[in-house]
């Protein structure tokens, strides 16, 4: 860390020369950790010593059960089993003629009865689309009934792919599950190809160019043609794009089509694409706007999957995937049209696969840190955990509405935790290292590449410009777009270099800042998607934590760690462990977790509650490069008189906040923070938004170089009270933050036209229009029926030149 400019005082690099040449990376090894160093076992720690830290490490993992047959049976078909406990299902061995016994959740197999019900202590229902188990049916949709005839309420809709396991005849021809490919039947919604996925690449300033893809995934023998037209124009021979394949998963052909359309001069323009197969056509209708248009409309969404913890009552109780995406598309119709959509990660929760991929709980199951740092990738995990993701991906984007959205509204990805893993990037060296974690961050980040930007490595490194995705240190990508000529939306990769003690390296800092610097005087807003928020309430202490979730649930007597454990010799206190434990739960999930480290993949105890806070902004160990990038974007926006904002998600709730002068509100040290999440996802209970209103002291950031701390300086931090009242009108306490399902939209428009005042009757010849952002805050109402309810709008100004 003594490299990072972070820890440096001097006058920061972007207005020094261009970083130094990108070092060379295997390709064998995980993009993300090309250049990191591998921290070794603490010395004097056993790698199977079953105390660390002074907190006791659990050598209990999930078991990987070795089936074998009980042998011939007598002749006589044994009696129907009696009822099984919830999440179980019986199947006959044709070998034996004995029944076995599958537990849903884990696809763990037994020929043992089961006693309980679950063998791995998992407390969630199965992943969708896999049914609920408190169905009565243990293989029901949780949006059919028992007799699988659809329910009053829509309930969740099943993933394409799963129709085999309506019947629980199908899908298991003995125990156990050989691979987690037998576990996902990969099958489109209209039977020919996945998407279309369509995304926004940029615009040509220079020459008024809109250039964008459109990605299909398909299984025929040819690619399906696309046919380009402007909306009006009717005539018999449209432009046909071209179907190049850039990719193969199994049976399966990634086509991409480039799109380059000439803006109008005079305004925007509706146009159609035609996809043909031996189906037939489908038509879809997306917007470009004109080539000086600056009224660009977008939206911003993040936390656009269900996490694992999140069973499939919940699911159907908050009306499933598509409540929020359905409204979008409503305001889309109704508007004229979104010209972008900004997504600010998490568009799966991959988190998923530590439970249903046999391979990766047999590696769950391996004692010693170093022997599972150690375990080799074999072409088995390759194969299962490509096309876990591959699932993953097309099964979730061809839920309703979600399809129908990215297909007509461009969309700009930016990546997460979760599209690898929860959390990936900040677990201890000895797992982030591990042969299994980086293969499966390199894989993620390729279904990452092609699913959400069509591109792939090879295709990349074979760039010469940053018109679409670049590198700085060969480790990561990251991305500048122009929404009109005046505003840019920042991409940078803060998760392949992310490791426990940084975001992003020192040198990726130095390459991205002097492309800031360049941007031409047109451009008056600057907006960082930078997934996790720099701006947000502090999970600040164990006990400040343990305090809130105790009083905020029952009364409980004790001391707690921050595990939720009892330190203290504390006798009757009945569940107060487990209570606690839940509470923390609750926790994780206000901080966009979803309890994979510590539950899943900390079958030894080994995390903390701090350990998951580590992956935030606000964390100690990114607190001098939290710092020092604020403090740089400040110095940024008075050279170019840019207004800086940043879009995030991740959090599971939805608000706003900035960093300001007090003293002169205005100036370049102002920088409005929006967060959107989440779109899909379930938020945290209302005891834990309370919380994060709790404290009250007041936070500055320091100058570069020193650490955060409650001293005055010249920038405050604060949290708007938006939120004056509930969806349903009553006054609320907690303003600041709001925990349910939301999306952001925003529109740039100019302040003197919107006030009827003629344009240019003030304003000097040859200056710029004063552009602001309006950012409309969508929160779902309650229940699977309710309307959408607007907050805001927050309007971020301009920058006055010399401000």
């Amino acid at each position: 860390m003594a490299g990072h400019p972070a820890n440096m005082t001097q006058n920061h690099p972007a207005m020094a020369t261009a970083a130094s040449p990108a070092p060379t990376v295997s390709s064998q090894d995980h993009p993300a950790f090309a250049n990191d160093p591998r921290q070794q076992t603490p010395v004097g720690q056993s790698p199977q010593d079953p105390i660390a830290n002074g907190k006791p490490t659990f050598q209990q993992a999930p078991q990987i059960v070795q089936v074998t047959s009980p042998g011939p049976s007598s002749g006589l078909p044994p009696a129907s089993p009696p009822p099984l406990p919830e999440g179980w299902i019986a199947h006959m061995d044709p070998n034996s003629g004995q029944y076995y016994y599958i537990h849903l959740a884990s696809q763990s197999t037994q020929w043992e009865f089961p006693k309980g019900p679950t063998p791995l202590n998992l407390n969630e229902a199965p992943m969708s689309p896999i049914g609920s188990v408190y169905s009565s049916h243990p293989m029901a949709s949780p949006g059919l009934s028992a007799f699988g005839k659809p329910m009053a309420s829509p309930g969740v809709p099943l993933t394409p792919g799963f129709e085999s396991l309506q019947s629980p005849m199908v899908g298991f021809s003995g125990p156990p599950p050989s691979s987690g490919m037998d576990m996902y039947k990969t099958a489109p919604t209209n039977g020919v190809y996945f998407g279309p996925y369509l995304r926004y690449t940029n615009m040509d300033i220079e020459r008024g160019i809109w250039l964008g893809s459109i990605l299909l995934v398909a299984d025929a023998a040819q690619p399906p043609t696309i046919h380009l037209h402007q909306s009006v124009d009717l005539s018999p021979n449209p432009r046909q794009l071209k179907a190049v394949n850039i990719a193969v998963h199994q049976r399966w052909t990634f086509y991409k089509y480039e799109i380059d359309i000439q803006m109008e001069e005079m305004g925007p323009a509706k146009w159609t694409y035609a996809i043909t197969s031996h189906l037939g056509c489908t038509r879809y209708e997306f917007l470009v706007a004109g080539r000086h248009e600056t009224n660009w409309r977008f939206i911003a969404t993040s936390g656009n999957d269900f996490s694992i913890n999140v069973n499939a009552n919940e699911r159907a109780r908050l009306g499933g995937v598509g409540v929020m995406w359905k409204d979008i598309m409503q305001k889309h119709n109704e508007i004229g049209g979104f010209h972008a959509q900004l997504c600010l990660g998490g568009q799966i929760y991959a988190d998923r696969m530590w439970k249903e991929i046999p391979c990766l709980k047999q590696w769950l199951s391996i004692s010693g840190k170093e022997a599972r740092k150690n375990a080799p990738w074999t072409a088995a995990n390759q194969q299962d955990v490509s096309h876990g993701y591959f699932h993953y991906y097309t099964s979730h984007f061809d839920q309703p509405y979600l399809r129908e959205s990215f297909a007509q509204i461009p969309y700009v990805c930016q990546i997460d935790d979760h599209d690898i893993f929860d959390g990936f990037g900040s677990y201890p060296e000895h797992m982030q290292f591990s042969n299994m974690f980086k293969n499966i961050g390199r894989i993620g980040i390729e279904m990452y590449l092609l699913f959400q930007h069509h591109t792939t490595l090879d295709i990349l490194r074979n760039v010469n410009n940053d018109m679409d995705l670049f590198t700085i240190t060969g480790t990561g990508w990251h991305f500048v777009k122009y929404l009109g000529p005046g505003v840019v939306v920042v991409g940078p990769d803060c998760r392949s270099e992310r490791n426990p003690h940084q975001v992003m390296a020192g040198p990726t800092y130095q390459g991205l800042f002097p492309k800031i610097v360049i941007l031409p005087p047109s451009v008056q807003h600057c907006l960082w998607m930078v997934s996790v928020p720099l701006i947000y309430p502090r999970l600040e202490t164990a006990e400040h934590i343990a305090q809130t979730v105790a009083t905020g649930k029952r009364a409980v007597t004790g001391t707690y760690n921050l595990l939720g454990k009892v330190t203290s010799s504390v006798a009757g206190v009945v569940g107060a462990k487990e209570f606690v434990g839940s509470g923390f739960d609750s926790v994780k999930r206000a901080v966009g977790k979803s309890g994979l480290m510590g539950g899943i993949l900390s079958p030894f105890g080994e995390f903390d509650l701090m350990d998951e806070l580590r992956d935030q902004w606000t964390h100690e160990s990114k607190d001098l490069e939290r710092t020092y990038l604020i403090r740089t974007l400040q110095g940024i926006a008075h050279q170019k008189s840019l207004r800086m904002t940043f879009l995030s998600g991740a959090v599971n709730v939805c608000g706003a906040g900035l960093v300001h002068d007090p003293s002169n509100p205005s100036d370049h040290k102002t920088m409005y923070q929006l967060i959107s999440s989440p779109s899909v996802n379930t938020p945290p209970p209302s005891y834990v938004v309370k919380m994060l209103h709790s404290s009250n002291k007041p936070l500055y950031v320091p100058a570069n170089g020193h650490k955060s701390s409650s001293s005055p300086t010249d920038t405050k931090e604060d949290m708007m009270e938006i939120f004056q009242t509930d969806i349903n009108g009553q006054a609320r306490e907690n303003r600041k933050l709001m925990g349910r399902r939301n999306y952001v939209a925003i529109v740039a428009y100019d302040p003197e036209v919107v006030a009827a005042t003629p344009y240019g009757a003030n304003t000097p010849p040859g200056s710029r229009p004063k552009l602001s952002l309006a950012a409309d805050f969508m929160v779902q109402g309650e229940g699977a029926y309710a309307s959408v309810v607007k907050y805001g709008p927050v309007i971020v100004p301009s920058l006055e030149h010399g401000r």
